[in-house]
């Protein structure tokens, strides 16, 4: 078995293999389209009617320019982004029904699109913002996660719809896409996402370049090197993912981790009727059983970071079953049934054609397989941990604190009871600048102050690597380091059961003051030595004040998920629990 995908894909038989791609997805006419379930055809195209009913979205440059001015990015990327969902619903309903309504549809689309200045977001902008300036330029060279998923949606279009089209719209897809995608791939090899840090748009933009490359570059000989240098990046993110398969950024940001992994595979794998086969690599079998290990119930499942609770994206079945069955793991692919049986919309906000038409395609997604019954997991690497019983999930973590997508929060948990969350992580709000920037921890939601973690002698958590957990096991960690020097911590033993926390703790000297915080979703009430909130009863012992604190939620990605208000507990220690040594213990029942 290789141990790099360089070892599995060798550029001699990329050579060989990439002189002539094979049928990788039904294009118009073909008789799978009419094999779509009825009700998923009903709801693509009742979509598609909803959204064709609006004028197409306008593009602004003051809306682009308002990123660098105000940190507003919803302004541009709410427009970018239907422009981009509305191309996909009218090819999906060209393709179900033939009607020539919706191939003007798509056209119109794809010539709005071709015309933008940029095919990049303004947060992503890295020349215009090198210059201190709110607009692009011509020729600035900026292949970031939505260019090349730009590329990637057009290359798709081009296939799926080439006979059909146009030859002055074909035309302008295949060069639209070579000057903005793959000639700056092939020439600029400095990429910060290639060689400045190692996250989810590795994968992603890679896959979107094999897309283009597969399917709308001539050349075979630039195709081949244009795959390659794609293999050769992938092995980067492979280089630094966990042999755990834990992705630190969550299970929605696995989506486009391990999820835009399994993408490149799978085109290279049906473009050579299975020569290309990089299932193969060792870290795969890990990483497609991350995302199943991580889910608590419905759309629920264990988050930190900036990662959300909740994910509602059935089109994200199609690459985690196709890793189910090329790494024979059944419980991906019970998972990714589950997740393609959602009551979401097919077409997520963000979507890639692939995942998509796969989602509507792949018989494998509409049958019934052996439940496998949800496991304990233990992450070494990753430093997280979820334990299960009959009624309760209890998760943790440890980690740093300069992880991507990082919250200052090691050592934190969650608790659910009868699958929903009651002890939270809250996620991340809506994107701005400041999300990015070196006043990323002036955001509450970054700070240990509001996840479910101690201030000890008036010191929260900090940020940067040095800041982490120690002594990692199964059953608990050490928080001492992730707190300054000041705070005066020899050692603060945390363990964790489904049962309860209990925190053990040796300081220096007399403490001023300890603090524990829960954040909790549902209305709590405090009786006797208990908080109930909903299902969930935490019990505790001790001197301690308790203190319900109401936090309005007025940003709409977290009241999306939690609602208009959820609440943070914060235990004061009184004496005798107030002391140098001592232990604290939470019941969860």
């Amino acid at each position: 078995m290789g141990r790099t995908l360089r070892e599995l894909l060798p550029a001699e038989l990329l050579e060989q293999t990439l002189g002539e791609v094979g049928q990788l997805l039904p294009g118009i006419g073909a008789s799978a389209w009419s094999d779509v379930p009825a009700a998923d055809r009903a709801a693509v195209l009742a979509d598609a009617e909803k959204t064709a009913a609006r004028e197409w979205p306008v593009l602004l440059a003051r809306d682009f320019a308002r990123y660098q001015r105000e940190g507003d990015r919803v302004s541009y990327e709410t427009p970018y982004f239907e422009r981009r969902r509305r191309i996909v619903l009218s090819a999906l309903a060209a393709l179900l029904t033939g009607s020539e309504r919706w191939i003007a549809d798509v056209v119109d689309g794809v010539w709005l699109v071709c015309d933008e200045a940029t095919w990049t977001l303004p947060a992503h902008a890295s020349s215009a913002i090198a210059r201190g300036e709110a607009l692009p330029r011509p020729g600035d060279r900026d292949l970031d996660l939505f260019c090349a998923e730009t590329g990637g949606l057009l290359a798709w279009v081009q296939h799926l719809l080439g006979p059909v089209l146009d030859e002055p719209t074909r035309r302008r897809i295949a060069a639209e896409v070579d000057r903005r995608v793959l000639t700056p791939f092939l020439e600029v090899r400095d990429w910060r996402w290639l060689v400045g840090f190692t996250n989810n748009w590795n994968p992603w933009i890679h896959s979107n370049i094999t897309a283009c490359a597969l399917l709308l570059e001539p050349d075979p000989v630039r195709r081949a090197r244009i795959v390659d240098l794609v293999v050769q990046g992938l092995d980067v993110f492979l280089d630094s993912y966990p042999d755990d398969g834990g992705c630190d950024e969550g299970a929605s940001y696995w989506t486009r981790a391990g999820g835009s992994l399994a993408d490149n595979l799978v085109l290279l794998y049906d473009a050579t009727s299975g020569r290309l086969d990089g299932f193969g690599h060792p870290k795969l079998r890990p990483i497609t059983a991350y995302l199943p290990a991580m889910h608590i119930a419905d759309r629920w499942y264990v988050n930190f970071a900036d990662c959300p609770a909740q994910l509602a994206d059935p089109s994200a079945a199609y690459p985690l079953y196709r890793l189910g069955v090329h790494t024979g793991e059944p419980a991906a692919r019970r998972h990714a049934r589950a997740i393609r049986r959602q009551d979401d919309p097919l077409v997520p906000q963000i979507p890639s054609m692939l995942r998509v038409v796969g989602a509507l395609l792949e018989p494998g997604l509409m049958v019934d397989e052996e439940v496998v019954e949800d496991q304990n997991v233990y992450l070494p690497q990753t430093e997280v941990v979820v334990r299960r019983t009959d009624e309760l999930l209890l998760a943790w973590k440890g980690g740093h604190n300069d992880e991507s997508h990082n919250h200052n929060d090691v050592g934190t948990f969650v608790v659910a009871k009868h699958g929903v969350p009651r002890v939270i992580d809250l996620g991340v709000g809506t994107y701005t600048r400041q999300t990015f920037s070196p006043e990323r921890y002036e955001i509450f939601t970054m700070q240990s102050d509001y996840h479910n973690l101690p201030r000890i002698n008036g010191f929260s958590q900090q940020a940067g690597r040095s800041y982490r957990a120690t002594g990692m096991t199964a059953a608990g960690l050490d928080l001492a380091h992730a707190y300054p020097a000041e705070a005066g911590i020899r050692s603060w033993h945390r363990s964790l059961s489904p049962a309860g926390l209990t925190d053990t703790w040796e300081l220096d000297n007399e403490p001023t003051e300890l603090v524990w915080h829960l954040i909790l979703n549902g209305r709590p009430v405090h009786d006797g030595h208990t908080i109930i909130v909903d299902n969930l009863t935490i019990g505790y012992e001790g001197d301690l004040l308790i203190q319900l604190e109401p936090i309005p939620l007025t940003d709409p990605k977290l009241a999306t998920i939690w609602g208009p208000e959820i609440t943070r507990a914060v235990l004061t220690a009184h004496p005798p629990l107030l002391t140098r040594t001592g232990t604290l213990t939470l019941t969860f029942s």
